[in-house]
Order: C-alpha cells, then sequence, then structure tokens
C-alpha cells in the first residue's frame, strides 16, 4: 500500500464494534503493488485413523480441540501441573505461546485481555448442519478422520510439537468412550508431509505468504457461504444477521490482530473510511440460520453455548476494494472460536 496523504495524527480506535484499541492512522491511501500485511502460514491435512469404534459429534471442531490441548500440554510443557497464569515460562513456554497464548508484556493492543488470538486453528471435517447438536456419530475401526491444521506465523516453527501432540490426541482416544485412533499421515496437497508408520518426515514443509494485495478483480456482486458457524458479538450479543459492514468489521479485527502480534509487516489502515464504504454495500439475498451447539469446557466443568450462523448471504455494491480482506479471511476464518474452526467461509464473485 502506498500512503497518499497523512490527515492528522495517529489516533486509537474505540468503535464499540471492533472491541479492541488498535492504533491506525487518518489516513487516505491507495494500492499499489506494494503490501502491507505479510503473514506465514501453513496448511497441513491431518490424517487419523480409528483403531477401535468412535463416537464423535456431527461438529467435532471442539473435541478435537480439547483433545489436542490437553495432548499438546503434556508433550511441550514441562511443569503441567501448574496453572501457566503462575509460571516463569509463561512467555517462553511452547504450550504456552501455542495455547494460552498470553499478551506480550510490551503490547500496546488488547491491554484489557489476559491473552491474544491464538497462532494455530483446527477445521474439522464437515459436519452435518441439518443434525441436531447433540447428535453423535459412529467412526468403525480402519475408518478415517480427517481434519486440518493452519498454522499461522511463528507457529510455523513448532510443527513438530503439534505432530507429537496429535499422536499423543489419537492414543488417548476421542469421544465419550474414550475410542482409540492412530496417527497416519500429515499432508500438504496430497504430499505426504509426516509418515505414521515410520514416524519420519518426508519431506520439508511448504509455506504460504499471506498478503494484502492490490485488488486485481472488479466485482458488485458475491455470495458469502458459511461452512462452519460463525459468531460475531455485535452489541454484547451474537449477531442474527449479517450485514456487510457487520461483517467487515470482525474481519478487520481479525486481521489487525493478528497482524499485530504475527505479521513480518504489520500494517496502517484507514478504518472509519474503509467501514464507511461498507456500510453502502446492500444486501440482496440472506439465508442465514442458528446452529445450536454447546461444548463442554473441562476447565470450567460446564457446558458453554456456541451458538452461531451458518448458509449464505448475497451482497451488491462496490465491492471490489474488500477482496483483498476477505481472500485472507477464507483461510483465517473470521468471528469467536476460530480456534474450534468456527467461522469458515468461502466467497463466490457473480
Amino acid at each position: 500500500m502506498s500512503i497518499a496523504r497523512k490527515d492528522g495524527d495517529d489516533f486509537y480506535s474505540t468503535d464499540s464494534h471492533v472491541g479492541f484499541c488498535l492504533r491506525i492512522s487518518r489516513l487516505t491511501f491507495l494500492w499499489d503493488a506494494v503490501t502491507f500485511f505479510v503473514m506465514r502460514i501453513a496448511r497441513l491435512d491431518i490424517v487419523l485413523q480409528a483403531t477401535e469404534e468412535v463416537r464423535l459429534p456431527v461438529y467435532k471442531g471442539a473435541v478435537l480441540r480439547g483433545a489436542f490441548g490437553s495432548a499438546f500440554r503434556g508433550v511441550a510443557c514441562p511443569f503441567p501441573g501448574r496453572e501457566c497464569s503462575g509460571c516463569l515460562l509463561r512467555q517462553q513456554c511452547v504450550y504456552s505461546l501455542v495455547f494460552e497464548t498470553p499478551r506480550p508484556e510490551n503490547s500496546a493492543v488488547m491491554r484489557k485481555y489476559e491473552t491474544v488470538p491464538h497462532p494455530f486453528l483446527i477445521e474439522p471435517p464437515a459436519g452435518n448442519a441439518e443434525r441436531p447438536s447433540g447428535a453423535y456419530e459412529k467412526l468403525a475401526a480402519g475408518e478415517k478422520l480427517e481434519f486440518v491444521l493452519v498454522l499461522l506465523g511463528p507457529a510455523v516453527g513448532y510443527l513438530p510439537y503439534f505432530i507429537y501432540a496429535f499422536e499423543e490426541m489419537a492414543g488417548r482416544g476421542l469421544g465419550p468412550g474414550r475410542g482409540k485412533l492412530e496417527l497416519v499421515a500429515a499432508e500438504q496437497s496430497g504430499r505426504v508431509f509426516y509418515d505414521g508408520s515410520s514416524k519420519s518426515l518426508k519431506s520439508p514443509i511448504e509455506t504460504e505468504l499471506l498478503r494484502l494485495d492490490q485488488p486485481r478483480n472488479r466485482c458488485s456482486e458475491m455470495t458469502i457461504r458459511l461452512l462452519t458457524p460463525l459468531r460475531i458479538v455485535r452489541e454484547g450479543r451474537i449477531a442474527q444477521s449479517l450485514d456487510f459492514h457487520v461483517l467487515l468489521r470482525s474481519l478487520i479485527r481479525r486481521i489487525g490482530l493478528l497482524s499485530y502480534f504475527y505479521s513480518e509487516r504489520p500494517w496502517e489502515i484507514d478504518y472509519r473510511g474503509l467501514i464507511a464504504r461498507a456500510e453502502k454495500v446492500k444486501t440482496l439475498n440472506c439465508n442465514l440460520r442458528a446452529f445450536a451447539w454447546q461444548r463442554y469446557s473441562t476447565r470450567q466443568e460446564k457446558l458453554i453455548d456456541m451458538d452461531g450462523l451458518i448458509g449464505d448471504a448475497t451482497y451488491a455494491g462496490d465491492l471490489s476494494p474488500f477482496l483483498p480482506f476477505l481472500r485472507i479471511g477464507e483461510k483465517v476464518h473470521i468471528g469467536k472460536g476460530t480456534v474450534f474452526g468456527l467461522g469458515k467461509y468461502e466467497m463466490e464473485l457473480q
């Protein structure tokens, strides 16, 4: 991005719909070939195979994330019996940085929060949104369970810990009966990166640089299709509709935080100007519906509501300036609960 003119001093966004303070500037800017957001990302397909019958919920994001967290702590934490909050290694421990993700002591944003966005997310296999959220399905011995692991920024360098954690997780078992599985492989684009039978790396990991580049397409109409439940908090409640500017606010917040904590080139953005343009985008068609489900929190020892929206919405207007942001969002998700795989969507340009 090239900066054309600076109209004022730096300020802190206090927009109630953003929910955090991001240091940005009142800037009038023009797109060009220069990028202003660069973050390394890696996607791997994790393949498990059941060695006995396994019962799993329809939406598997919570059970995968929960079981993975427990296994990851066993693999990476030197003092698994201690609370992370009082540990001297909190800012250096791989488990803490990946799973607890405390706010860095010198952080200029999210000062009211103890933790910041996690540098990973799990995309579970597609579930049937028409079935009750409390329904379970069976995985027979020999059947495979496949999901996607997305690593962001520095977490790419911690990949061996993830591999060992998935092996441990599979051996401990998943679901109500703790059905056992084994890690068969970790793959990238059909190429085996890690072979579970030989427990060896077969090829180097391939990474991608996410960039906010110049828009290359003109777009006046698009459909956003929610592939996993979307949870956006608006005015203290989970949004029950999805105006385009509401979606974009959540997306900018997500990218802005990832940029600050994990990007090689943190961004500056005319937030107010971008939102003002987003508010002019019209909703042509909305086929969204509520998806009610709960997850059990071992830490809080209770069920937690994780209701969200699924379906699709079609928008019309000058959508071209938003395409680079939306393309990044397709890979890093938006809204709350992204670590569980929530907020995954795809665009269809008309």
